[in-house]
């Protein structure tokens, strides 16, 4: 397998356990310790992924902790806020999410470049979201 497929296949990897640590794992008063934890597992198996690839496993390293901490921040904000308008309670989304996490790293080991993909929804997300959320109350703020 060649170098870009390798990495390819190791982001979608990444992102899927970053997502899955993200749904499953409480988010807390402090997630930045959340978003850490995710990117050291999320770079331990995108290396393992580069080294079943032959690949060097540094490479690996630096796009699992960057896949992991993005897919942990912006999917467990994303499981929060669902979690507070559902009706069944935060195991459900949790549930979904996490079985489209697996289905996000299957299909990055069958068809690597699916994970850029996911990389550039992941983000799209997290930047509608952060839009979204400074529109909320621009309305409320003081004019002088």
């Amino acid at each position: 397998m060649d170098f870009f497929l390798a990495i390819c296949q190791a982001l979608g990897i990444a992102l899927a356990v970053g997502a899955l640590v993200g749904a499953v794992v409480p988010r807390g008063d402090n997630p930045a310790f959340l978003e850490l934890g995710a990117a050291f597992v999320a770079a331990v198996a995108a290396a393992l992924s580069m080294s079943a690839d032959d690949q060097t496993i540094i490479a690996g390293i630096v796009a699992g902790a960057i896949g992991g901490w993005l897919g942990a921040r912006v999917i467990s904000a994303l499981v929060l806020g669902a979690a507070r308008r559902a009706q069944g309670g935060p195991g459900s989304i949790a549930l979904i999410v996490a079985v489209a996490a697996l289905v996000l790293a299957g299909l990055s080991i069958l068809l690597p470049p699916v994970s850029l993909l996911a990389l550039l929804a992941v983000g799209w997300l997290g930047i509608a979201r952060r839009r979204r959320a400074e529109r909320k109350y621009e309305g409320l703020r003081i004019l002088r």
